[in-house]
């Protein structure tokens, strides 16, 4: 991947491009920022670029813009964008499950990871990644037999590239018990070694690896951009993508799931939905009922749904306050949204917030999810009866 090829993040790519020029390379690097902002990609952008051996500047060939790139040609960029390169590691939450039936680990999943990362342009979610996986209902962790070989491969001498670089993505999902394990790695790593770790939630990393990171943030996309890297690289004409990419808010994966018709985008919608509305009329059996489905869903997705109910909250938020969102949304959404708006208020927006953000936090450790759901509910139609009660007041 060549920073030519990344949607939009000109700016950032340019200070990369600088600071890579003047040698000033942290040897850990967080890239940090929302989903389906091109960050993975951005990494191995920035990684290709630090080992190519004919680098092109805008004085040698039309580059978009760039004042800089990597050729794309010689030896090591080939490898780069085949995601083979003997010295790039990478490391990403995993499981058992129908491919790796006993103790999992990125090694095992590496034919898949560069089929899986090279067909989606290196733009994907954790969902769809678990979902490519196929481990159903397990979490997805980095675990510590992922830490093993992490060590064991920094143990040997690289192979031919000036930086060997090893991608840490989804790095929140680095477990708790090998924190420790990694950390004199980070601070202390062979020469010329690049750790390059990809986050959505970098609260959620431990602090100690934290903060031996240098963070590089990554905005969201713009609709400008997003709008343009639809039509340029996936083929939409510039009326289908524009409507697509102002309801993404700058997310590349929301985009593209929209335009492929994700059926777990529909599935949250219906969940959600639903959700609402038993908890509006406060109707128990369903709420009960519907707290054993969201249990059968497993964990992983549990926390997407409920990260996706976050998103919907604030869209019902920003409609209350006659922010003008509606004509971004789909029609088949818009009726619910203006529907359900009038309950979410910015006095109980940060109530809700904090139940569903609980909610995500305790089923990332192993709650009961029957009856954490079930209190989250009840907790939600108490919300709902005294935003009720004032207007009927």
């Amino acid at each position: 991947m060549r920073f030519r090829d990344i949607i939009g993040q000109r700016p950032l790519i340019e200070r990369l491009i600088a600071s890579a020029q003047a040698g000033r390379i942290a040897h850990a690097q967080l890239f940090s920022g929302p989903e389906g902002n091109q960050k993975l990609p951005l990494a191995l952008a920035y990684a290709q670029f630090l080992n190519c051996r004919h680098k092109v500047t805008a004085a040698d060939a039309d580059l978009g813009g760039l004042s800089a790139d990597s050729c794309g040609q010689c030896p090591s960029c080939v490898k780069f964008e085949r995601l083979a390169h003997p010295d790039l590691h990478f490391f990403f939450p995993n499981n058992i499950g129908e491919l790796v039936k006993k103790d999992a680990q990125s090694t095992d999943y590496l034919p898949l990871w560069r089929e899986f990362g090279l067909k989606n342009r290196l733009e994907f979610s954790l969902n769809d990644w678990i979902e490519a996986m196929n481990i159903g209902q397990r979490q997805a962790i980095i675990n510590i037999r992922d830490c093993h070989t992490l060590i064991e491969q920094l143990a040997l001498k690289s192979c031919e590239a000036d930086y060997r670089v090893v991608v840490l993505w989804m790095a929140e999902k680095i477990s708790d018990t090998i924190s420790s394990t990694l950390l004199k790695t980070l601070e202390e790593p062979e020469p010329q070694t690049l750790f390059l770790l990809v986050s959505e939630n970098p609260d959620q990393i431990s602090a100690t690896i934290l903060s031996r990171t240098q963070i590089v943030q990554v905005p969201a996309l713009s609709t400008e951009d997003l709008c343009g890297g639809l039509v340029t690289h996936y083929g939409l004409s510039a009326a289908e993508a524009q409507p697509i990419a102002e309801a993404a808010h700058g997310n590349l994966c929301r985009a593209l799931a929209d335009w492929r018709g994700h059926e777990g985008e529909e599935q949250h919608e219906a969940y959600f939905t639903r959700w609402m509305r038993a908890c509006y009329k406060a109707d128990v059996p369903d709420l009960l009922d519907l707290s054993e489905q969201l249990a059968r869903l497993g964990r992983e997705p549990l926390r997407l749904f409920l990260r996706f109910s976050l998103e919907k909250i604030r869209l019902c938020l920003l409609c209350h306050e006659g922010c003008g969102i509606m004509a971004q949304l789909p029609a088949d959404q818009q009726a619910f949204i203006r529907n359900f708006s009038p309950f979410i208020t910015a006095e109980n927006a940060p109530a809700y917030y904090r139940l569903i953000n609980d909610a995500i936090y305790f089923v990332a450790r192993n709650a009961n999810i029957s009856n954490l759901m079930t209190d989250a509910s009840l907790q939600i139609c108490r919300l709902m009866a005294a935003e009720k009660k004032k207007k009927n007041a």
